[in-house]
């Protein structure tokens, strides 16, 4: 599952921002280290406040799949099973959470999966086992999302080269007019 993502530049393990509980020295220094090497990603919750993640990658032809899921399948706790590892990604009023949408080993989350049942932000949050149908339908989600971005870098640079044409063949004329008098 997790190398069909790869093969069509779904990103998994981004990282997503918290607001700090408690004083913690090294945030600010952290976040500003993370928007100088990452690509930031926006995104709002339910209720309408700011979100940003991070991607290691810069080009937009990758899209994060905790975005996706978000939009497609709402709030819940996912994880899949790939050979001695899990990847789990939470999204609890529509925010993918921080330190989530990682792989992580067999034993890290069993226990995990135990105390995200007592923790009281989580109880209410389905625990969903993602299948091969939550992974397609992102992909062709994601296929569509940029096939359209590509259509419209397309238009842009045609409309600019067309405009540049355009303004060459004036300025020739002008050109040619002012040069015969």
């Amino acid at each position: 599952m997790l190398n069909r993502l790869s093969e069509n530049r779904i990103l998994i393990n981004l990282v997503w921002s918290y607001e700090p509980e408690s004083h913690e020295p090294w945030f600010i220094d952290w976040l500003s280290h993370l928007r100088r090497t990452h690509r930031q990603l926006n995104s709002a919750s339910s209720d309408g406040k700011h979100v940003e993640g991070f991607c290691s990658k810069y080009s937009t032809l990758y899209e994060p799949f905790a975005l996706w899921m978000k939009d497609l399948y709402g709030d819940g706790i996912y994880y899949y099973e790939q050979a001695e590892s899990y990847y789990f990604l939470i999204i609890s009023n529509g925010v993918p959470i921080s330190g989530s949408d990682v792989l992580v080993s067999r034993r890290f989350w069993m226990k995990l999966k135990e105390q995200l049942k007592e923790a009281p932000q989580y109880a209410g949050l389905s625990l969903i086992q993602l299948t091969e149908q939550h992974i397609t339908t992102v992909i062709e989600r994601c296929t569509e999302h940029q096939l359209r971005l590509k259509k419209r870098r397309q238009l842009m640079i045609g409309a600019l080269t067309l405009g540049g044409i355009i303004f060459l063949l004036v300025f020739m004329a002008l050109l040619k007019f002012f040069i015969r008098g």
